[in-house]
């Protein structure tokens, strides 16, 4: 039985919901470091392009001022213990080791797909990797041919969904390589549980996902964590957050600190990765901004809009442009940009900044523009 729905707590103009979620999700200051951004966002997409850095790198960098990609993964993966495990939750995802239990609805479902591995198979992995691991997917293979395209071979398919299934986790990376152990040598004991029920698990995530987002809808809130509408409707009165109101969007929910504390300060313009929490939904992009965000990659490259590697740029709360970004020896290359009709009249210099600042991020000494362009924007920032 569905519960019912609060009263609307706060009434939010468009640019008081934009403001709080930018703050929730990107804070003017900042994170200290690796393990309170992970903390606070829950989830850190991962993606296997580098032309400009890793995902989860750019995502994490542009939450913690002065540090670099290499940084980031030094962190993870050279710490004394590690800081998150890889998962499933929104597409596949750094999750802190904290919430371990409540992923147990997603481990207790997997094991009910029909792609689950069978028993046999199961065991010959698990055994290996008893004997010889923590170790990466090619060991595994044992000479196996890779799947073609976006298809799986039968190896890679089992380690998936032992990994989604708990049987198997991995915590850490050599180089690119994921690591693959058993969870009971890698995750903490005080988290090695599935006790919470699925209700119990959605309750607080979902709690988890407002706090990151700041002010959101249902929907918005669904798909962070990648469950059903419907599901995400049904918990979320048992929640922690508090329904609102937002201009033009109707009934949202928002998180109690989130609401407090109006206005914020300004934080830097910044380049957002693709995959950056606060703009992987496309349809929360359009609501909260106006803006079409558009992923060109796996496009011929005849059809691209923008280009093959889109950074949008965020500056007083909006998103005023974006930039096709690659690397070319200690360089940081510009290949297309573009600035918003009303951008303002500071939007070349803030784009230059930000050049410069993604530039360090990156381990990039200086930024240059392809032979084609001659946009002032790109212009100051070489």
């Amino acid at each position: 039985m569905t519960a019912p729905r609060p009263a609307p707590e706060a009434e939010l103009s468009l640019t008081q919901a934009r403001d709080i979620a930018v703050a929730a999700t990107l804070p003017a200051d900042g994170f200290p470091d690796v393990a309170a951004a992970l903390a606070h966002l829950h989830a850190v997409q991962l993606d296997s392009i580098s032309t400009l850095a890793r995902a989860h790198q750019l995502t994490l960098t542009a939450r913690l001022p002065g540090t670099t990609t290499r940084d980031v993964d030094n962190a993870l993966n050279n710490g004394p213990t590690p800081l998150a495990f890889d998962y499933p939750a929104h597409a596949l995802a750094l999750v802190p080791l904290a919430d371990w239990p409540l992923w147990a609805f997603r481990r207790r479902a997997t094991q009910r797909r029909p792609q689950y591995p069978d028993q046999q198979t199961r065991a010959l992995l698990l055994d290996r990797i008893e004997r010889d691991g923590p170790l990466p997917l090619r060991q595994l293979r044992d000479g196996e041919q890779t799947g073609k395209g976006w298809s799986w071979g039968p190896t890679k398919t089992a380690v998936e969904f032992l990994v989604w299934s708990g049987e198997l986790a991995s915590t850490r990376r050599a180089g690119a390589q994921r690591l693959f152990d058993l969870p009971e040598r890698c995750i903490p004991a005080a988290v090695l549980n599935d006790q919470p029920s699925d209700d119990e698990c959605l309750t607080m995530l979902l709690g988890h996902a407002g706090g990151a987002l700041g002010v959101a809808t249902t929907d918005d809130l669904a798909d962070y964590l990648r469950i059903p509408t419907s599901v995400a409707a049904r918990i979320l009165p048992d929640t922690r957050l508090l329904p609102v109101r937002v201009e033009g969007w109707g009934s949202a929910w928002a998180d109690a600190k989130a609401l407090t504390g109006l206005p914020r300060p300004k934080r830097e313009p910044v380049f957002l990765g693709p995959f950056d929490n606060l703009i992987w939904y496309r349809p929360r992009v359009q609501r909260l901004f106006g803006f079409t965000q558009i992923f060109e990659a796996y496009k011929p490259p005849a059809t691209r809009t923008y280009g093959y590697y889109v950074c949008p740029l965020l500056a007083d709360s909006r998103l005023i442009g974006r930039a096709d970004f690659t690397r070319r020896g200690d360089a940081l290359t510009v290949q297309r940009a573009s600035l918003d009709l009303d951008a303002g009249p500071e939007a070349a210099t803030l784009f230059a900044q930000s050049c410069r600042t993604l530039a360090a991020a990156t381990g990039q000494t200086r930024v240059e523009c392809a032979d084609h362009i001659t946009d002032t924007a790109v212009d100051q920032a070489g």
